[in-house]
């Protein structure tokens, strides 16, 4: 990776396309301007491309055409054939579903990116993500025996186990109902100023945008209408398309 480095510039530049055969294009073109806890948040209604912007970060979808830079490495290059995969490029992942092993109890859930580490530090580093996710006296149970809130919790752990410099949670809090995610909004907003590290959050939910982010990337129809401070967006959309999109409604 060192061969790559690029030190001019934000911390995070996505400047990316993913064309499907047949179908539309995503461009995905957003900036973290420095490290340190800050969440970014991609948002727009359903198939404006948020997600398929966030898997091509996370190296789960291959740019046909740009780049994608982060800490001054080079993870993705089109015109130069390179793109790392997402194993080599020391993030965390949260899927909407959150993915649990459904036979792996919360220790093994929380515990299973770490089968490089010797037993001793795999068993210190799972009680480190037991305190910090109040996960305590669940440590045998599985997943089926957990509530939506403490799923979240565990899957949230397994993306944070091996500490990476990157986290990317898509939809977090759609599985639960509607009393359960206001509840853990602001958790959540205070467990990533813990964590101290950059985060990109998928979400068509006006109010979670609201209370979660830092930044706001207004997306529609696979493209990037508008980035910037949340509530500067907010506060003064570009265009009446996108005063629509973040629910507006009085435009001067």
């Amino acid at each position: 990776m060192d061969a790559h480095l690029n030190a001019d510039g934000p911390f995070l530049r996505v400047n990316a396309e993913r064309c499907f055969k047949g179908g539309p294009t995503c461009e995905a073109r957003f900036e973290i301007p420095g490290p340190g806890f800050s969440v970014t948040v991609l948002f727009g209604p359903s198939g404006s491309g948020k997600t398929t912007a966030l898997r091509l970060l996370a190296g789960l979808e291959r740019a046909d055409r740009g780049t994608i830079r982060f800490g001054g490495a080079t993870w993705s290059d089109a015109a130069q054939n390179l793109h790392l995969s997402p194993q080599r490029r020391d993030l965390g992942f949260l899927p909407q579903a959150y993915s649990l092993f459904p036979h792996l109890n919360v220790a093994a859930n929380l515990g299973y990116g770490l089968s490089a580490l010797a037993p001793r530090e795999r068993s210190t580093r799972v009680a480190e993500l037991v305190d910090l996710l109040d996960l305590k006296g669940l440590q045998d149970r599985h997943p089926g025996e957990l509530s939506g809130g403490q799923q979240q919790r565990v899957a949230l752990g397994r993306a944070l186990a091996r500490r990476p410099r990157l986290l990317l949670l898509d939809e977090p809090l759609s599985a639960l109902d509607r009393p359960s995610q206001q509840r853990l909004r602001k958790d959540l907003r205070d467990l990533l100023r813990t964590l101290d590290i950059p985060t990109v959050l998928v979400t068509h939910d006006r109010a979670e945008a609201l209370q979660l982010g830092d930044r706001l990337v207004v997306m529609d129809r696979g493209r990037v209408c508008q980035s910037g401070d949340i509530q500067l967006v907010f506060d003064r959309p570009t265009d009446p398309a996108v005063a629509a999109i973040l629910g507006v409604e009085t435009v001067v």
